[in-house]
C-alpha cells in the first residue's frame, strides 16, 4: 500500500471513508492505492516535494514492473502458503501414521506378552501333569518289576522242583530197571529149575 501526501492548508481536508481514493484521478490511475487520512499536519508544515520527483518511474504506478513484481511477490507468498500449509498436512498426516503404528505394536506387544504369560501358565500346567504321569509310571514299573521278580522266584522254585521231579523220576526208572532185571533174572532162574 501505497500513502499520498498532499500539501495541507490550514482548512481542514474533508475525510474519504477507508479504500477510496482522494480524486478521481488518482483511483483511475491505480485501483488498488489507499489513501488513508493521517492526523492533522501542523502549522508551517513544508511537504517534501522533492523526495516525491527523486521517486522515479519505479515508484510510478503505472509503471507495468512494478506491477508485475507486486503480483509475483503476492503470487509467492500464496504459493508459499500453500506448500507450507500442505507440508504441515503431511508432517501431520506422517506423524499420526507413526503414533498409529506405534500403538499398534504396542497393543500387539501386550497381546503377545499375554499370550506369552498363557502359554507359561499352560507349560506349567503340562509339566506337573508329566511329572504326575512319570511318578504314576514309574510307580507302576516298580510294582511290575517286584511282581516281575517274585515271578522269577516262583518259577526257578517250579522249575528246581521239576529238577527234583526229574531226578526222583530216573531213580524211579533205574530203580523199575533193576527191578525188571531182577525179575528176568529170577524168571530166569525159575525156568531153569523147571527144566
Amino acid at each position: 500500500m501505497k500513502e499520498t501526501f498532499t500539501p495541507s492548508s490550514a482548512t481542514p481536508e474533508p475525510e474519504l471513508p477507508f479504500g477510496k481514493a482522494q480524486s478521481d484521478s488518482a483511483s483511475k490511475a491505480d485501483p488498488e492505492v489507499v489513501v488513508i487520512k493521517g492526523p492533522p499536519r501542523p502549522a508551517g508544515y513544508v511537504p517534501p516535494t522533492s523526495s516525491r520527483n527523486q521517486e522515479g518511474p519505479e515508484m510510478n504506478p503505472m509503471n507495468p514492473t512494478a506491477l508485475n513484481v507486486k503480483r509475483s511477490v503476492d503470487r509467492q507468498r500464496k504459493e508459499q502458503r500453500a506448500v507450507s500449509s500442505i507440508l504441515s498436512g503431511v508432517g501431520l498426516a506422517l506423524l499420526l501414521i507413526i503414533g498409529g503404528c506405534a500403538a499398534l505394536a504396542g497393543f500387539g506387544g501386550f497381546v503377545l506378552w499375554k499370550q506369552i504369560q498363557r502359554q507359561s501358565v499352560t507349560v506349567d500346567q503340562m509339566e506337573q501333569r508329566i511329572n504326575k504321569e512319570i511318578a504314576s509310571l514309574q510307580a507302576r514299573n516298580a510294582e511290575l518289576t517286584s511282581g516281575l521278580e517274585s515271578a522269577g522266584a516262583q518259577l526257578a522254585k517250579q522249575l528246581s522242583l521239576l529238577e527234583q521231579a526229574k531226578s526222583q523220576l530216573n531213580r524211579q526208572e533205574k530203580d523199575v530197571d533193576t527191578v525188571r532185571r531182577r525179575l528176568s533174572i529170577l524168571e530166569g532162574d525159575s525156568g531153569e529149575r523147571r527144566r
